[in-house]
């Protein structure tokens, strides 16, 4: 692995891989937060990370736990709460979403890997979330304009809606609610057990390709729709709170820090190129023409933000 050192708009840490990146995704769960998955044209990695901010590694470290095919390009891809490196057995769990409209659930020991492949959408999966305390239940969001939770691999509830579904979250914190976007740009606040919805919310713009709720202020929600940055404020929804210009030709990808609910990442047209800003002001961070191709993901506790590219996931080091 190399180690630029360079300035904050260059990467500290870069993974060299032999193929395009499709997707990229830190575990946010405490006892597997050094997980970090990859998803290619027709595999996916796992792998653990380690950071000298970690105490006993001197240096950076990429350690490849286990290379998985999979039939399709990884479109989507989320943890569950029940991986685990930590206590026997091992255990790698989480699901994926691909080219033909499948949802895959994974469980491996490290050594086999077990996999249910489901049917039930009939577009591309865009975004799936586990319920974050148990896992039994996971969400899923899809082109063909249905939200869906399943469990036990049975499909148990689906909310049409009259736009495609960009993007589901499960917030940690006030695991009662989701959070569902769709294309059109209305964001529902949706009650996950009898799966009515609470609230709904309207960026006035299209299209919404992407929402994310702030790990640590279940009122705070961000998304990514048209050229702009929005972000809405729960304790008084019925307008934006803020409304930013970020990338001049469409925003792609938002994700919210989740060690730092003030910092948040953006990638978008032209170039697919990356932006971290505060939330509270229009300062940028970071401003890099690296092509973000294949997602964004914080670390849970560290200031470091994943980027998948080309052929390599850099590794950005954002203090405030």
């Amino acid at each position: 692995m190399l180690d630029t050192q360079g300035s904050r708009d260059e990467p500290l840490y870069r993974v060299p891989l032999s193929s395009r990146v499709f997707s990229t995704e830190f575990s946010p769960f405490e006892w597997s937060a050094s997980l970090l998955a990859i998803g290619f044209q027709s595999s996916l990695t796992v792998g653990q990370v380690w950071f000298p901010e970690e105490g006993d590694k001197q240096d950076f470290k990429f350690s490849v736990l286990q290379e998985i095919h999979h039939d399709t390009r990884v479109q989507t891809f989320a943890w569950s709460p029940k991986t685990s490196l930590t206590v026997a057995p091992k255990s790698l769990q989480f699901a994926t979403g691909g080219t033909d409209h499948k949802l895959r659930i994974f469980s491996s020991n490290l050594t086999e890997v077990n996999v249910r492949v489901i049917k039930g959408h009939t577009d591309y999966i865009n975004s799936i979330v586990y319920e974050p305390e148990r896992g039994d239940q996971i969400l899923t969001g899809s082109d063909d304009h249905t939200a869906r939770l399943w469990e036990g691999g049975e499909c148990i509830s689906t909310l049409h809606f009259k736009s495609p579904v960009m993007s589901v979250s499960w917030h940690h914190q006030d695991q009662g609610k989701v959070l569902i976007g769709q294309k059109s740009g209305l964001v529902s606040l949706v009650n996950c057990s009898s799966m009515q919805p609470i609230l709904s919310l309207d960026c006035g713009v299209s299209p919404l390709l992407g929402t994310d709720w702030c790990h640590s202020n279940s009122l705070l929600l961000a998304a990514a729709v048209s050229t702009e940055l929005v972000l809405f404020d729960l304790s008084r929804p019925s307008l934006a709170t803020m409304r930013r210009a970020v990338h001049s030709e469409g925003t792609r990808y938002v994700r919210c820090s989740r060690a730092n609910d003030s910092l948040i990442a953006t990638s978008g047209r032209p170039g697919n190129c990356l932006k971290v800003s505060h939330a509270k002001s229009s300062q940028a961070l970071v401003s890099t023409q690296q092509s973000v191709v294949g997602g964004l993901s914080w670390h849970l506790r560290l200031p470091y933000l994943a980027v998948g590219n080309d052929r390599e996931v850099s590794l950005y080091k954002i203090n405030f």
